[in-house]
């Protein structure tokens, strides 16, 4: 059997694959932006800007954000990037791949003061991990803890033989506690862990250990008063530029961390159950951000070779084993009294995954099975980035806002400059804020936002932006913002509208070129299908009036299934066709559906596959074509192919 330890290469090849799978297309994949990382996001470029973030508050120690709270070091992390690159979803994402990367190097190193073998394991174990992967490559502040954590560790490993890591290693645990509210608590009893493991059996000397803490203590003094100054604090306080600021309403970390959250000693026992069957069983929460269905936090068959590891580490007396066996009880302990999900107990995975290496490691001494183990979890590698390079990005462009930033922007390239944009929904307004870059002070002097004090804050105004679409103002406004699920709304004759993603820029009309618009003559239609015939107005085989889809209902149109091929002719010349498309409601089931529109039977659209839920606006040339073709066609089955084409109008006018 090949042993891949007699590969020199292999660890070299196996890290320049982690470190690519952690930043390539990362501004693309995820689709979309997360309302944390927009968050993030603009208030580290209204700090490089202005020096002051979306509160009017100058350089804060903890953001206050939608009001309760947001962790400032990621943005902090963030602003070399964003200062060379502007602010775009690829910059405030690099500061997690980097320290992904490093995070897999560290990882390696560490596993090489233990012996060749185990490096190989840990790199394997880190660099092929689910969890890893997907927080390497999305801007959730809270994941920058973890590495940390890890960098510290690192330090203390390294403080054995030199006394000079453990002030370093103990001012970046400190520094955790900027990067998420769990490592208030865990930072401490893990230092201090620490401090016992490195001078076990040593000669003791007072100077590091003194440095150390004061290190510590200079790092963690703005949060401790920041802590207090929520507890018992009026006002902001100021130290130069830096602010600790005062909440408007009580801080998130009281209500995450049960011992101060009101009843939270009782539901301690359950959450600790909860804790441990994410990290021995279920491994998922149910946020897909978080983890996938199907392979969950890390793989199920490391479960068997954490217990070895943990077993391992108990009886050995490696530093860097005992470092990561307290890491993980330190975590466990912290997230027994964390109110439970993946990324709240972040601080379990990393040691979890060393002591599965570590369990992994007990088979260096079997070649063969050794070698075997290495190309299984190698194998299972490929195959998770398989999956989250393409399923998995169809199930999660809902929850990162797919298309919204695009819709934003193209909005704001056909808007007047001083023109008022709606834009669906006010969970979104931190996306507004990421695309549109306002001033910070523009913000601050304009924000409408009715209950300050809520600990979730509704903005239901800034500057140009108002949030929410309403039937009744539609005739009062020119621009618009809407999800895909708010389109029947508008009408194709007497508004554009463009779908990006999930989400679709809107623009009326104006009078003259409302009499260019006129409703294709559908019921002209001939062809063919696979199934019954088409439906004018109404969905293929229904009695109802209307064409059902994403969560809405279109009036005009006409309803296909599976693979279909209808044509009309044109008696006049038209300049350009616009028309919506997608599955039905019912197609829930679908495997997916192409659609495809023929001039003069010649392709001039092709959507590509679209799934269930999604729909697509689009505008088409006709040149003057004569014969208008639309063609479906199925996935690997027809079954549920339910297809709808949307208010098709053309574009014909009088004097032309």
């Amino acid at each position: 059997m090949f042993n891949f330890l007699k590969t020199p290469a292999w660890p070299l090849l196996i890290f320049v694959l982690a470190a690519s799978i952690r930043i390539l297309w990362i501004g693309d994949m995820p689709g979309g932006l997360n309302q944390d990382e927009a968050s993030t996001g603009y208030d580290a470029w209204a700090l490089l800007k202005e020096g002051i973030d979306r509160h009017g508050v100058s350089w804060p120690v903890h953001f206050i954000a939608w009001g309760s709270g947001q962790n400032a070091l990621y943005a902090y992390l963030s602003m070399p990037f964003i200062a060379i690159f502007g602010l775009t979803v690829t910059s405030i994402r690099l500061a997690a791949a980097c320290m992904g990367i490093l995070s897999v190097w560290i990882f390696w190193r560490l596993g090489k003061r233990s012996g060749t073998h185990m490096g190989l394991w840990a790199l394997l174990i880190i660099a092929t991990s689910p969890w890893h992967i997907m927080a390497s490559r999305w801007a959730l502040e809270s994941n920058a803890a973890p590495a940390i954590v890890l960098f510290a560790t690192y330090c203390f490993a390294r403080a054995r033989d030199d006394y000079r890591w453990l002030p370093f290693g103990s001012a970046l645990l400190a520094s955790s506690v900027y990067a998420y509210g769990t490592a208030y608590f865990f930072s401490p009893i893990f230092m201090l862990c620490a401090w016992i493991f490195v001078g076990y059996k040593r000669q003791f000397a007072i100077k590091p250990f003194a440095l150390s803490a004061l290190a510590a203590f200079v790092v963690a003094l703005p949060i401790m008063v920041f802590i207090v100054n929520n507890s018992v604090g009026t006002g902001h306080i100021h130290w130069g530029p830096i602010t600790i600021p005062k909440y408007p309403s009580e801080a998130r970390y009281s209500g995450i961390f049960l011992p101060l959250a009101p009843g939270g000693w009782a539901e301690i026992p359950n959450n600790a159950i909860q804790v441990i069957r994410l990290l021995l069983g279920s491994q998922d929460d149910g946020l897909p951000w978080n983890a996938t269905t199907t392979w969950g936090v890390q793989y199920w068959i490391l479960t068997p070779f954490l217990m070895l590891g943990i077993l391992y580490s108990v009886r050995e007396k490696s530093l860097t084993d005992r470092l990561m066996l307290a890491w993980l009880l330190c975590a466990l302990f912290t997230g027994f009294c964390t109110s439970a999900n993946i990324n709240r107990v972040n601080l379990i995975w990393l040691p979890s995954l060393w002591l599965s290496g570590r369990g992994l490691w007990l088979l260096s001494s079997r070649t063969t099975l050794n070698s075997l183990a290495q190309i299984g979890i190698f194998s299972l590698g490929v195959l998770f980035s398989i999956h989250y390079f393409t399923s998995w990005q169809e199930r999660i462009g809902n929850s990162f806002f797919l298309g919204l930033g695009e819709a934003i922007q193209a909005t704001l390239k056909v808007a007047p400059k001083d023109a008022p944009i709606i834009i669906t929904g006010n969970s979104v307004y931190t996306s507004t804020l990421f695309f549109a870059t306002p001033s910070p002070k523009e913000y601050v002097a304009t924000v409408g936002i009715p209950d300050p004090t809520s600990p979730f804050q509704t903005v239901e105004n800034f500057g140009r932006f108002k949030f929410g679409i309403h039937p009744e103002e539609l005739s009062k406004q020119s621009y618009w913002v809407a999800h895909i699920s708010e389109l029947a709304k508008f009408d194709l004759l007497a508004y554009d509208i463009k779908t990006f993603g999930n989400y679709a820029a809107i623009t009326r009309k104006d009078t003259q070129t409302l009499m260019c618009y006129r409703p294709l003559e559908v019921w002209q239609l001939t062809g063919h299908q696979d199934l019954s015939t088409v439906a004018i107005d109404r969905e293929v085989d229904s009695t109802e009036t209307g064409l059902p889809i994403a969560d809405q209902r279109f009036t005009r149109g006409f309803g296909i299934h599976g693979d279909s091929d209808w044509s009309l002719t044109l008696n006049e010349p038209a300049e350009s066709l616009e028309i919506g498309m997608g599955l039905a409601s019912s197609g829930g089931c679908s495997e997916g559906l192409r659609f495809k529109i023929l001039l003069d039977d010649k392709e001039a659209f092709d959507s590509h596959t679209m799934k269930p839920g999604q729909v697509k606006f689009t505008t088409v040339p006709l040149q003057h074509a004569k014969k208008i073709s639309f063609i479906t066609e199925a996935g690997m089955s027809n079954r549920c192919d339910h297809g709808l084409w949307l208010t098709p109008v053309v574009k014909r006018c009088p004097n032309k």
